[in-house]
C-alpha cells in the first residue's frame, strides 16, 4: 500500500469532506427526529382495493346499520360458576360502564344483557363492541380498554379479539420483531463485514452508512404517513434493505478503492477512478432497484404502495450516502482505513484465476452442461406455485399462543355469531316491496354453497322460507330504505370456492332495479385478486422496459438486458414455488413455527418486485465488470472471466450480507414476514451463486459476439446518452470476433 504524505493543498482540500461529513451528521439528527414514534402512525391492513364493491359495501353497512359489524369482541370467561355466576356478570358490568364512558364505543350484543345463547358457550359469554374511528384511532382506542379490562389468567378470565385487536397484537408483534431481527442481523453483519473487508474501521463504514439510511427512510415513511396510510410492514423491508444495500455499495466503492490505492495511485486518482467506476455502478444499481420498487404505487392497495414509498427512500439514501459521504470518509481516512485490521500478505491472484473466474471459465466452455440443471431446478421449484391457494392475512399469521388469536379462534368453533364466513349483501336504496325482498332472500339461499340467509323477510333454506324474525331482530335488517341480508355458508372464504360463491351471489338479479353491494371474506378475496390482476400488467411493463431502459445505457446490448429479465424471472418464479411449499402447503412449519394459511394475494407481487430489483442489482455489479473489461480488450471470453474474477467476491460478500438481513426475519412471529424473509433471502443467494455464477457466463458463451448487438439507431443512442463503466476515455471498438472463434484462448487485458 503506497503511503501520501498530506501538502498544505491536501489540507485544504479535506475541508470539503468535512463539510460533508457534517451535513451527513446533520441530516441524520434531523431525520432522527422526524422518524420519532413512527410505528405509532403506521397500520396493520392495506390488502383491500379502497375502490371495491367489498369495501363500499363495508362502508355502507356501516353508515346504515351502525353496529352491525363489530370490530372488537371481549370473552368474558369464569371456569367456576360460569357465565352466568355473579363474579362474570360483575366484571360485564365493569366492561359495559367502561365502555360506554369512552368516547366512540358502544356495546353492540351482550350475553350478559340479552342472555342470547348463541353469544354463550360453556364457561364463556361474549360482549361485542363498536369502536370507531379510522384502522389507528380504533387500535389506539382499543389498546387501552385492553389495558385497563384485559386479564386472561384471572379468576373471571378477560380476554380480547376480533379484528381491531388481531392489527393490535399484530403491531406490536412486528415491533418486537423488528428489535429481535436486528439483534440477530447486526452482529452476524458486523462479524461478516470485519472478514470481508479484512478491518474494523473498513467494516463501520456500511454500518454508519446503513444507520444513516434507515433513519433517513424510517423519516421519510414517519412523514408520508401524515397523509397517506402507510403499513407498518414496510418497516422490515427499511431495516433489511437499508442494512443490505448500505453494504452491497460500500463493499463495492470500498473494494474497488483498495484496488486502485494497491496498484500505486494516489488517494485522490484511486478516489477519482472509484467514482468513475464503482460510482456510476452504484448509481445504476440503486436506479433499476428503486425503478423496480417504485412499480409498486400502480396498485391500489397501500401495503403494496408502502413498500414502495419505503424502498424508494432506502434506495435514495444508500446512493446519496455512497456517492458522497463515503468518498468524503475515504478522503479523510487515507489509508487509516486499514487500521485495526489483518494486512494479507499473500501474493495478488488475477481476477481469471480466482474461484469466480475459474466458474465462468468452465461455464463459459460448457454451457449446456452448467446451465441445463441450473434451469432444471429452478423450473422444479416453480412447481408448487402453480396450485397456490390466495387469500387475506388473519389471525393465523400470529403465533399460535396470541391472545386476539385465540378468541378469534374460540369465536369461529364455539360461539354462533361472529360468522366471518358470512357474505354480507346491502342496498341503500332498496327498490322491492316485501314480497321481492323475500323472493330475493329465497333465490340467495339457492345458491350452491349457501347454507341459510337471514334477512327483515325472515330466515331462508334451500330456496324456501324456514322461519320469520321477531320484529326487534328483523328491525336489525332494514332502516328506512336500506335492506341488508347475511348469506351463511360452510364454504371456506379465502379459497377458489369461497371466490366462486361471491361471483354467484353477485350474480343474482336484485328485484326492482335496485343496487346491492356484496361483501364479506369470499368477496374481499375476489376483489383483491381483480385489483391485482387488473394492474399486474402495466407493472410488469414498467418494471421490465426501467430495467431493460438502465441495463441498456450501461451496456449499449438489446440482448443482456432481455436476458437478465428472462433468468431473473425463472429464479423468482422458483422461489414462489418455494414459498408455496412451505408457507401454503406446510412443510417445515412445526420448524419454523407457524399455522400454515393461504398465500396472501399481494405478497407474490411484493416478492417479485423486491426481489427482481435486488437481482438486477447484482445483474449491474456483474456486467459492469465485464463490460468495462470487454471495452478494452475486445475479447469475450477473458472479460467474463476477469469481469466474474472480480465483482464473484463482491457480489458473493454482498448477498451473504444481504441475506442475513432477511433470514433475520424468520424470528418473527408473524408468518406473514417469516414466508417474506425466507423468500427474498433465498432469492439473493440462488441469484448471486446460481445465475450469476452459471446461467450468466453460459449465456454469453451461447450469443458469442452478439452479447453486445444493438441496432445502428440505438448503438448511436448509446453512444450519445450511454453510462460507460470506465475511468478513461472509451477505446475504439476492437474488431468483433466471430462466434467460432468465442471458445478460443484469450489474453487477459491488464489494467490501464
Amino acid at each position: 500500500m503506497v503511503t501520501s504524505v498530506p501538502s498544505g493543498s491536501d489540507r485544504k482540500n479535506r475541508r470539503g469532506p468535512w463539510f460533508t461529513l457534517l451535513a451527513g451528521l446533520l441530516f441524520l439528527l434531523v431525520a432522527g427526529a422526524a422518524s420519532a414514534g413512527v410505528l405509532a402512525n403506521l397500520k396493520s391492513g392495506g390488502f383491500d382495493d379502497p375502490h371495491s364493491d367489498s369495501v363500499a359495501a363495508a362502508e355502507a353497512l356501516e353508515r346504515s346499520f351502525p353496529g352491525s359489524q363489530p370490530n372488537l369482541v371481549i370473552l368474558v370467561e369464569d371456569p367456576e360458576d360460569g357465565a352466568d355466576g355473579a363474579a362474570a356478570r360483575a366484571e360485564a358490568d365493569v366492561i359495559d360502564k367502561t365502555i360506554s364512558g369512552t368516547s366512540g364505543t358502544r356495546v353492540v350484543a351482550s350475553y350478559f344483557d340479552t342472555r342470547d345463547k348463541s353469544l354463550r358457550s360453556g364457561d364463556a359469554g361474549l360482549i361485542l363492541v363498536r369502536v370507531d374511528g379510522d384502522e389507528n384511532e380504533s387500535m389506539r382506542t382499543a389498546d387501552d380498554l385492553h389495558e385497563e379490562l384485559s386479564d386472561p389468567d384471572g379468576a373471571v378470565r378477560v380476554s380480547f379479539g376480533g379484528i381491531t385487536a388481531i392489527n393490535n397484537d399484530m403491531n406490536k408483534q412486528v415491533e418486537k420483531d423488528i428489535i429481535a431481527a436486528e439483534t440477530i442481523a447486526i452482529p452476524i453483519t458486523l462479524l461478516l463485514l470485519v472478514i470481508v473487508f479484512r478491518g474494523l474501521i473498513a467494516a463501520l463504514l456500511p454500518m454508519l452508512l446503513a444507520v444513516l439510511t434507515i433513519v433517513g427512510a424510517l423519516a421519510a415513511v414517519n412523514v408520508a404517513a401524515h397523509f397517506t396510510d402507510v403499513s407498518v410492514f414496510a418497516v422490515n423491508l427499511i431495516t433489511a434493505l437499508g442494512l443490505g444495500l448500505s453494504v452491497d455499495y460500500s463493499l463495492l466503492i470500498v473494494t474497488r478503492y483498495r484496488e486502485e490505492r494497491a496498484a500505486g495511485r494516489s488517494n485522490a486518482e484511486a478516489l477519482r477512478i472509484t467514482r468513475a467506476t464503482a460510482g456510476r455502478t452504484v448509481a445504476v444499481s440503486g436506479g433499476v432497484v428503486g425503478a423496480a420498487l417504485a412499480t409498486l404505487l400502480v396498485f391500489d392497495q397501500y401495503f403494496l404502495r408502502s413498500f414502495a414509498l419505503a424502498g424508494i427512500a432506502v434506495v435514495l439514501w444508500a446512493v446519496l450516502g455512497s456517492l458522497f459521504l463515503l468518498p468524503a470518509s475515504l478522503v479523510l481516512l487515507g489509508d487509516r482505513i486499514d487500521a485495526l485490521g489483518r494486512r494479507r500478505r499473500t501474493r495478488s491472484i488475477p481476477a481469471a484465476e480466482t474461484f469466480w473466474g475459474r466458474m465462468a471459465g468452465l461455464a463459459f466452455r460448457r454451457p449446456a452442461l452448467f446451465a441445463t440443471p441450473v434451469i432444471a431446478l429452478l423450473l422444479i421449484m416453480a412447481v408448487p406455485f402453480a396450485g397456490a391457494q390466495f387469500g387475506v392475512p388473519d389471525e393465523r399469521v400470529l403465533p399460535t399462543g396470541s391472545e386476539s388469536r385465540l378468541v378469534t379462534e374460540a369465536v369461529r368453533d364455539d360461539f354462533g355469531v361472529g360468522d366471518d364466513r358470512a357474505l354480507n349483501v346491502v342496498s341503500e336504496k332498496w327498490k322491492g316491496t316485501e314480497a321481492e325482498l323475500e323472493r330475493y332472500s329465497a333465490d340467495l339461499s339457492g345458491t350452491a354453497g349457501v347454507t341459510r340467509v337471514v334477512s327483515a323477510a325472515g330466515v331462508f333454506q334451500d330456496g324456501s322460507q324456514i322461519t320469520a324474525l321477531d320484529p326487534r331482530t328483523a328491525a336489525a335488517f332494514r332502516d328506512r330504505g336500506a335492506v341488508r341480508l347475511q348469506v351463511q355458508t360452510d364454504v371456506v372464504p379465502y379459497s377458489e370456492k369461497g371466490g366462486d360463491l361471491a361471483r354467484d351471489v353477485r350474480a343474482v338479479e336484485p328485484p326492482g332495479g335496485s343496487e346491492v353491494l356484496v361483501g364479506g371474506q369470499a368477496a374481499q378475496l375476489v376483489d383483491i385478486t381483480h385489483s391485482i390482476a387488473a394492474k399486474l400488467p402495466l407493472a410488469i411493463i414498467l418494471i421490465s422496459v426501467l430495467s431493460l431502459l438502465f441495463l441498456f445505457l450501461l451496456t449499449g446490448s438489446v440482448l443482456m438486458p432481455v436476458k437478465a429479465l428472462v433468468f431473473n424471472t425463472f429464479s423468482l418464479l422458483g422461489i414462489l414455488g418455494v414459498a408455496v411449499w412451505i408457507f401454503v402447503d406446510g412443510h417445515l412449519s412445526g420448524l419454523l413455527g407457524f399455522t400454515p394459511s393461504p398465500l396472501a394475494v399481494s405478497m407474490p407481487v411484493l416478492m417479485f418486485c423486491i426481489a427482481f430489483g435486488l437481482s438486477m442489482d447484482y445483474e449491474v455489479f456483474l456486467v459492469a465488470r465485464i463490460k468495462e473489461r470487454h471495452d478494452r480488450t475486445g475479447r469475450l471470453e477473458s472479460s467474463v472471466r476477469e469481469g466474474l474474477g472480480a465483482s464473484g467476491p463482491v457480489i458473493t460478500a454482498a448477498a451473504a450480507i444481504l441475506a442475513v438481513s432477511f433470514f433475520a426475519m424468520l424470528s418473527s412471529g408473524v408468518s406473514l414476514i417469516k414466508m417474506y424473509g425466507l423468500a427474498t433471502g433465498l432469492a439473493i443467494v440462488l441469484d448471486a451463486v446460481l445465475v450469476r455464477g452459471v446461467l450468466v457466463p453460459a449465456f454469453m458463451r451461447a450469443v458469442g459476439p452478439y452479447n453486445w448487438w444493438a441496432p445502428a439507431p440505438l448503438k448511436a443512442l448509446h453512444r450519445r446518452f450511454g453510462i460507460r463503466e470506465s475511468a478513461e476515455e472509451e477505446p475504439a471498438p476492437a474488431p468483433t470476433p466471430h462466434p467460432t472463434s468465442a471458445t478460443e484462448p484469450q489474453t487477459t487485458g491488464s489494467r490501464p
